[in-house]
């Protein structure tokens, strides 16, 4: 048997989401902005958040980071404030479209897959709907208070592209065929999805098309996406893990037995020493510096609304 003959285990939850699995923190009250709270968790995802994006750089200091990042949250409670005075209500449709975009980028099969996810997190669905509603009305507050785009200049754009994207970096892009077996699967349920596993390995092998076994066999979950993952930095994926791929051939395929399931995994490149082009990342790079200065003009904007409001600092 193509499976139990060659089983490799390797846990391939979190490593593609980092930012939807944590230990769950027992929440209090940071902050109050008029009738508003800031929780610590929402503080801690901030944080969490923060950290993960390119360009990121927090205070070496935890403390005066976490007031850094305390003060972007009560901004926003502000701005959900002005965003009302302005009358810039978020339908509810928005919402769901910014939820459908979350379910889609992380694999998620429906709502409850995305709530059993972000309750791992410690946040529920409100929590998070609330998030985005604040965020989309920061947006669009944003766009109406600042009328000139900022200028992002070529020396800007060129110093974020050498401090963030010139370092070398190694690369492996997948394809991933992922067959789920539940928790509660009896013995015979169990056998049936290992059969299909050596089944779809025996088909790709073969030189079946690979995107079409996708669509015949997988059925991705919560921390085991499939499809064609493109390609994926060696520091975004367990070491162990990295090493094994980078072992294998170009169009090698190989099982993985995984505490969810089963996985068929089609390594198609590999770039080792890698360094991204600036034309590459450029779109990135204008978007984030240009954010970056609309957020310090915003706040500006703000300073005035925090003199008119009740704000508590707890933390």
């Amino acid at each position: 048997m193509i499976i139990t003959a060659r089983i490799l285990v390797f846990t391939f939850l979190a490593i593609l989401l980092p930012n939807l699995i944590a230990a769950k923190i027992i929440d209090k009250i940071v902050a109050q902005v008029n009738d508003e709270i800031i929780t610590l968790s929402e503080l801690e995802h901030a944080m969490k958040n923060f950290k993960a994006n390119p360009g990121a750089t927090p205070p070496t200091e935890n403390e005066a980071f976490r007031r850094q990042m305390l003060d972007v949250l009560i901004d926003r409670k502000l701005a959900k404030a002005e965003a009302k005075r302005f009358g810039l209500p978020v339908p509810e449709k928005e919402i769901t479209k910014a939820l459908d975009d979350i379910k889609q980028r992380n694999g998620f099969a429906d709502d409850e897959a995305l709530k059993k996810a972000v309750a791992k997190d410690g946040m529920t669905m409100e929590q998070l709907r609330q998030q985005l509603s604040e965020q989309i009305q920061t947006d669009r507050l944003m766009a109406l208070t600042i009328k000139d785009k900022p200028k992002i200049s070529e020396a800007e754009i060129k110093r974020f592209y050498e401090e963030n994207f010139k370092t070398p970096e190694n690369r492996i892009r997948i394809k991933v065929i992922t067959l789920p077996v539940a928790p509660d699967a009896n013995a015979a349920q169990q056998e049936e999805i290992r059969a299909q596993a050596e089944k779809a390995m025996t088909e790709a092998q073969k030189g079946e098309d690979f995107d079409k076994l996708i669509k015949t066999y997988s059925k991705p979950i919560p921390g085991s996406p499939s499809g064609d993952l493109g390609y994926i930095r060696q520091a975004d994926l367990d070491p162990k893990f990295f090493e094994f791929l980078s072992n294998l051939k170009t169009g090698e395929v190989v099982p993985l037995k995984t505490p969810q399931g089963f996985q068929i995994i089609k390594l198609i490149d590999a770039k080792m020493g890698y360094i991204v082009e600036l034309k590459e990342v450029r779109p990135r790079i204008e978007e984030a510096l240009e954010r970056e200065h609309m957020t310090k003009l915003f706040s500006e904007h703000l300073k005035e609304a925090r003199k008119r409001a009740l704000v508590k600092i707890m933390l």
